[in-house]
Protein backbone atom coordinates (compact mmCIF):
# COMPACT_ATOMS: atom_id res chain seq x y z
CA UNK A 1 0.00 0.00 0.00
CA UNK A 2 1.26 3.12 -1.23
CA UNK A 3 1.18 5.97 2.11
CA UNK A 4 2.69 9.19 1.96
CA UNK A 5 1.47 11.36 4.15
CA UNK A 6 2.55 14.95 5.91
CA UNK A 7 2.22 16.32 9.30
CA UNK A 8 1.91 19.94 11.14
CA UNK A 9 3.56 18.02 14.40
CA UNK A 10 5.43 15.14 12.81
CA UNK A 11 2.25 12.94 13.69
CA UNK A 12 -1.13 12.65 13.29
CA UNK A 13 -3.48 14.23 16.26
CA UNK A 14 -6.55 16.32 16.18
CA UNK A 15 -5.90 19.83 16.15
CA UNK A 16 -8.62 22.70 16.60
CA UNK A 17 -6.47 25.58 15.70
CA UNK A 18 -8.25 28.30 17.57
CA UNK A 19 -6.10 31.52 16.16
CA UNK A 20 -5.65 30.74 12.86
CA UNK A 21 -8.30 31.50 10.14
CA UNK A 22 -7.88 27.74 8.50
CA UNK A 23 -5.50 25.40 9.35
CA UNK A 24 -3.76 22.39 7.54
CA UNK A 25 -3.20 19.55 10.13
CA UNK A 26 -2.38 16.87 8.02
CA UNK A 27 -2.08 15.90 4.79
CA UNK A 28 -1.98 12.47 2.53
CA UNK A 29 -1.72 9.83 -0.21
CA UNK A 30 -3.54 6.47 -0.06
CA UNK A 31 -3.06 4.10 -3.28
CA UNK A 32 -3.91 0.14 -2.39
CA UNK A 33 -1.21 -1.67 -4.57
CA UNK A 34 -1.28 -5.54 -2.84
CA UNK A 35 -3.43 -4.44 -0.11
CA UNK A 36 -7.33 -5.88 -0.83
CA UNK A 37 -9.31 -4.10 1.29
CA UNK A 38 -8.65 -1.17 3.53
CA UNK A 39 -10.87 0.50 6.08
CA UNK A 40 -11.48 3.43 8.44
CA UNK A 41 -14.15 3.83 10.67
CA UNK A 42 -14.49 6.53 13.56
CA UNK A 43 -18.10 6.54 15.23
CA UNK A 44 -17.43 9.49 16.92
CA UNK A 45 -15.76 11.47 14.00
CA UNK A 46 -12.83 13.73 14.85
CA UNK A 47 -12.58 17.24 15.73
CA UNK A 48 -11.46 18.63 12.58
CA UNK A 49 -12.83 18.65 9.06
CA UNK A 50 -11.42 16.03 6.51
CA UNK A 51 -11.40 16.51 3.24
CA UNK A 52 -11.02 13.39 0.84
CA UNK A 53 -10.45 13.06 -2.76
CA UNK A 54 -10.82 9.97 -4.92
CA UNK A 55 -8.72 10.86 -8.15
CA UNK A 56 -9.11 7.04 -9.25
CA UNK A 57 -11.11 4.37 -8.99
CA UNK A 58 -13.71 4.06 -6.74
CA UNK A 59 -14.21 3.93 -2.85
CA UNK A 60 -17.33 3.69 -0.48
CA UNK A 61 -17.91 5.95 1.97
CA UNK A 62 -20.43 6.48 4.66
CA UNK A 63 -22.41 9.58 4.42
CA UNK A 64 -25.62 10.57 6.36
CA UNK A 65 -25.96 6.99 7.65
CA UNK A 66 -26.24 6.14 3.78
CA UNK A 67 -23.05 4.14 2.40
CA UNK A 68 -22.33 5.88 -1.27
CA UNK A 69 -20.30 4.69 -3.71
CA UNK A 70 -18.07 7.22 -4.91
CA UNK A 71 -16.46 7.72 -8.26
CA UNK A 72 -13.40 8.70 -9.38
CA UNK A 73 -12.86 12.83 -9.43
CA UNK A 74 -14.90 13.03 -6.54
CA UNK A 75 -14.25 14.79 -3.53
CA UNK A 76 -15.88 13.89 -0.14
CA UNK A 77 -16.23 16.41 2.96
CA UNK A 78 -16.49 14.95 6.35
CA UNK A 79 -17.40 17.57 9.34
CA UNK A 80 -16.60 18.23 12.99
CA UNK A 81 -18.28 15.07 14.93
CA UNK A 82 -19.65 13.02 11.89
CA UNK A 83 -19.07 9.49 11.93
CA UNK A 84 -16.40 8.70 9.26
CA UNK A 85 -16.36 5.18 7.95
CA UNK A 86 -14.73 4.90 4.38
CA UNK A 87 -13.51 1.67 2.56
CA UNK A 88 -11.13 0.79 -0.27
CA UNK A 89 -11.10 -2.45 -2.07
CA UNK A 90 -7.89 -3.15 -4.02
CA UNK A 91 -9.93 -4.35 -7.21
CA UNK A 92 -11.66 -0.85 -7.25
CA UNK A 93 -8.25 0.53 -8.12
CA UNK A 94 -8.70 3.50 -5.57
CA UNK A 95 -6.35 6.56 -5.55
CA UNK A 96 -7.30 8.36 -2.72
CA UNK A 97 -5.63 11.90 -0.98
CA UNK A 98 -7.16 13.63 2.06
CA UNK A 99 -6.35 16.73 4.17
CA UNK A 100 -7.49 17.16 7.73
CA UNK A 101 -8.02 20.69 8.51
CA UNK A 102 -9.63 23.33 11.33
CA UNK A 103 -9.47 27.10 12.13
CA UNK A 104 -11.57 30.23 13.09
CA UNK A 105 -13.19 31.10 9.72
CA UNK A 106 -13.48 27.65 8.61
CA UNK A 107 -17.49 27.33 9.18
CA UNK A 108 -17.64 30.77 7.35
CA UNK A 109 -15.59 29.97 4.59
CA UNK A 110 -17.23 26.82 3.65
CA UNK A 111 -20.26 28.78 3.62
CA UNK A 112 -18.72 31.55 1.86
CA UNK A 113 -17.74 29.38 -1.02
CA UNK A 114 -21.08 26.95 -0.81
CA UNK A 115 -19.23 23.62 0.31
CA UNK A 116 -21.50 23.84 2.92
CA UNK A 117 -23.87 21.77 4.04
CA UNK A 118 -22.78 19.25 1.45
CA UNK A 119 -21.23 16.39 1.65
CA UNK A 120 -19.81 15.08 -2.41
CA UNK A 121 -18.18 17.15 -5.11
CA UNK A 122 -17.49 16.09 -8.34
CA UNK A 123 -14.78 18.15 -10.52
CA UNK A 124 -13.21 17.64 -13.79
CA UNK A 125 -9.89 19.10 -13.17
CA UNK A 126 -8.06 15.70 -11.97
CA UNK A 127 -4.13 16.80 -12.61
CA UNK A 128 -4.53 20.04 -10.81
CA UNK A 129 -6.24 18.85 -7.82
CA UNK A 130 -3.22 15.79 -7.12
CA UNK A 131 -0.91 19.00 -7.95
CA UNK A 132 -2.58 21.04 -5.07
CA UNK A 133 -2.74 17.94 -2.50
CA UNK A 134 1.23 16.98 -3.16
CA UNK A 135 1.90 20.22 -2.84
CA UNK A 136 0.43 20.43 0.79
CA UNK A 137 2.01 16.86 1.61
CA UNK A 138 5.65 18.56 0.84
CA UNK A 139 5.37 21.38 2.72
CA UNK A 140 4.25 19.68 5.85
CA UNK A 141 6.89 16.97 5.38
CA UNK A 142 9.84 19.36 4.61
CA UNK A 143 8.95 22.32 6.65
CA UNK A 144 10.91 24.92 4.99
CA UNK A 145 10.68 28.30 5.41
CA UNK A 146 6.80 29.65 5.82
CA UNK A 147 5.39 26.00 5.28
CA UNK A 148 2.40 26.74 7.31
CA UNK A 149 1.21 29.26 5.62
CA UNK A 150 2.07 27.81 1.72
CA UNK A 151 0.10 24.82 3.36
CA UNK A 152 -3.19 26.58 4.50
CA UNK A 153 -2.67 28.35 1.13
CA UNK A 154 -2.78 25.48 -1.13
CA UNK A 155 -5.89 24.06 1.14
CA UNK A 156 -8.03 27.26 0.57
CA UNK A 157 -7.07 27.20 -3.50
CA UNK A 158 -8.47 23.55 -3.26
CA UNK A 159 -11.44 24.96 -1.55
CA UNK A 160 -11.71 27.92 -4.42
CA UNK A 161 -11.31 25.32 -7.10
CA UNK A 162 -14.40 23.00 -5.57
CA UNK A 163 -16.61 26.49 -5.28
CA UNK A 164 -16.01 27.22 -8.94
CA UNK A 165 -16.94 24.33 -10.07
CA UNK A 166 -20.13 24.59 -7.95
CA UNK A 167 -20.86 27.46 -9.24
CA UNK A 168 -20.44 26.50 -12.88
CA UNK A 169 -22.32 23.26 -12.24
CA UNK A 170 -25.50 25.10 -13.92
CA UNK A 171 -23.54 25.71 -17.52
CA UNK A 172 -21.71 22.85 -17.32
CA UNK A 173 -25.05 20.88 -16.82
CA UNK A 174 -26.31 22.54 -19.84
CA UNK A 175 -23.14 21.69 -21.42
CA UNK A 176 -23.45 17.94 -20.79
CA UNK A 177 -27.01 17.99 -22.56
CA UNK A 178 -25.81 19.00 -25.59
CA UNK A 179 -22.55 16.73 -25.23
CA UNK A 180 -24.66 13.81 -24.26
CA UNK A 181 -26.92 14.29 -26.61
CA UNK A 182 -24.35 14.42 -28.94
CA UNK A 183 -23.10 11.34 -28.19
CA UNK A 184 -26.48 9.67 -28.76
CA UNK A 185 -26.75 10.23 -31.96
CA UNK A 186 -22.84 9.16 -32.45
CA UNK A 187 -23.54 6.13 -31.09
CA UNK A 188 -26.81 5.06 -32.87
CA UNK A 189 -25.02 6.21 -36.26
CA UNK A 190 -22.12 4.34 -35.64
CA UNK A 191 -22.88 1.62 -33.26
CA UNK A 192 -21.64 -1.60 -35.66
CA UNK A 193 -18.33 -0.12 -35.77
CA UNK A 194 -15.79 -0.72 -32.74
CA UNK A 195 -16.12 1.86 -30.36
CA UNK A 196 -13.76 2.94 -27.60
CA UNK A 197 -15.95 5.10 -25.04
CA UNK A 198 -12.39 6.37 -23.48
CA UNK A 199 -11.39 7.53 -27.15
CA UNK A 200 -14.52 9.31 -27.75
CA UNK A 201 -14.01 11.01 -24.82
CA UNK A 202 -11.01 12.23 -25.74
CA UNK A 203 -11.98 13.19 -29.18
CA UNK A 204 -14.77 15.97 -27.16
CA UNK A 205 -11.79 17.09 -25.46
CA UNK A 206 -13.45 15.69 -21.83
CA UNK A 207 -12.45 13.98 -19.32
CA UNK A 208 -13.27 10.09 -19.37
CA UNK A 209 -14.92 9.50 -16.27
CA UNK A 210 -16.99 12.88 -16.42
CA UNK A 211 -18.18 11.59 -19.52
CA UNK A 212 -19.66 8.27 -18.62
CA UNK A 213 -20.93 10.12 -14.86
CA UNK A 214 -23.06 12.67 -16.83
CA UNK A 215 -23.88 9.90 -19.27
CA UNK A 216 -25.55 8.17 -16.91
CA UNK A 217 -26.99 10.91 -15.03
CA UNK A 218 -29.07 12.06 -18.39
CA UNK A 219 -29.79 8.40 -19.42
CA UNK A 220 -29.21 5.74 -16.21
CA UNK A 221 -26.92 3.71 -18.03
CA UNK A 222 -23.13 3.97 -18.63
CA UNK A 223 -22.15 4.66 -22.34
CA UNK A 224 -20.95 1.10 -22.27
CA UNK A 225 -24.08 -0.10 -21.27
CA UNK A 226 -26.05 2.41 -23.50
CA UNK A 227 -24.23 1.05 -26.66
CA UNK A 228 -24.59 -2.62 -25.46
CA UNK A 229 -28.52 -2.23 -24.98
CA UNK A 230 -28.46 -0.34 -28.32
CA UNK A 231 -26.80 -3.14 -30.20
CA UNK A 232 -28.70 -6.16 -28.67
CA UNK A 233 -31.86 -3.95 -29.63
CA UNK A 234 -31.32 -3.74 -33.00
CA UNK A 235 -29.94 -7.59 -33.09
CA UNK A 236 -33.63 -8.52 -31.59
CA UNK A 237 -35.16 -6.63 -34.56
CA UNK A 238 -32.65 -8.31 -37.53
CA UNK A 239 -33.57 -11.87 -35.48
CA UNK A 240 -37.42 -10.96 -35.18
CA UNK A 241 -37.48 -10.00 -38.88
CA UNK A 242 -35.57 -12.61 -40.21
CA UNK A 243 -32.67 -10.67 -42.08
CA UNK A 244 -29.93 -12.22 -41.12
CA UNK A 245 -28.92 -16.10 -39.38
CA UNK A 246 -27.65 -15.73 -35.44
CA UNK A 247 -23.91 -15.25 -36.32
CA UNK A 248 -24.46 -12.45 -39.52
CA UNK A 249 -26.62 -10.72 -36.69
CA UNK A 250 -24.12 -10.72 -34.49
CA UNK A 251 -21.71 -9.39 -37.32
CA UNK A 252 -23.98 -6.36 -37.88
CA UNK A 253 -24.55 -5.38 -34.80
CA UNK A 254 -20.92 -4.90 -33.94
CA UNK A 255 -20.06 -7.97 -32.09
CA UNK A 256 -17.20 -9.81 -34.35
CA UNK A 257 -17.27 -12.70 -31.50
CA UNK A 258 -21.07 -14.83 -32.28
CA UNK A 259 -19.79 -16.37 -28.58
CA UNK A 260 -19.40 -13.30 -27.07
CA UNK A 261 -22.44 -12.06 -28.71
CA UNK A 262 -24.51 -14.73 -27.53
CA UNK A 263 -23.32 -13.96 -23.90
CA UNK A 264 -24.39 -10.90 -24.09
CA UNK A 265 -27.36 -11.21 -25.88
CA UNK A 266 -28.70 -13.62 -22.99
CA UNK A 267 -27.11 -10.98 -20.28
CA UNK A 268 -29.80 -8.22 -21.75
CA UNK A 269 -32.38 -10.44 -23.12
CA UNK A 270 -32.71 -13.77 -20.35
CA UNK A 271 -32.47 -15.91 -22.83
CA UNK A 272 -29.35 -17.05 -26.17
CA UNK A 273 -30.22 -15.74 -29.60
CA UNK A 274 -31.35 -19.12 -30.71
CA UNK A 275 -33.86 -19.39 -27.80
CA UNK A 276 -34.90 -15.95 -28.74
CA UNK A 277 -35.34 -16.59 -32.74
CA UNK A 278 -37.05 -19.93 -32.10
CA UNK A 279 -39.62 -17.82 -30.06
CA UNK A 280 -40.25 -15.43 -32.32
CA UNK A 281 -40.82 -18.10 -35.03
CA UNK A 282 -41.66 -21.12 -33.73
CA UNK A 283 -43.00 -23.12 -36.87
CA UNK A 284 -40.14 -23.06 -39.75
CA UNK A 285 -40.96 -20.99 -43.21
Amino acid sequence: MLNISGYLNGYDEEIVDTQNNISVNSCGHYKLINLKKFETLRVAGRQDYQLLYVAHGNADFLIKNKIKHVSAESFILYYPGETQHYRYYLKDHPDVYWVHFSGLQTDGLLKKYNLYPHHIFHVNTAEECKRIFDKIIRELQLKRSNFFNLANIYLEELILLLSRQIAEETSQSQKSSGLIEQAIEYFHKEYRNNLSIGEYARKCNISCCWFIRSFKKHTGATPGQYLSDLRINKAKELLKNGTFNISETAEFVGYDNPLYFSRIFRKNVGMSPSEYLKKQRPYPG
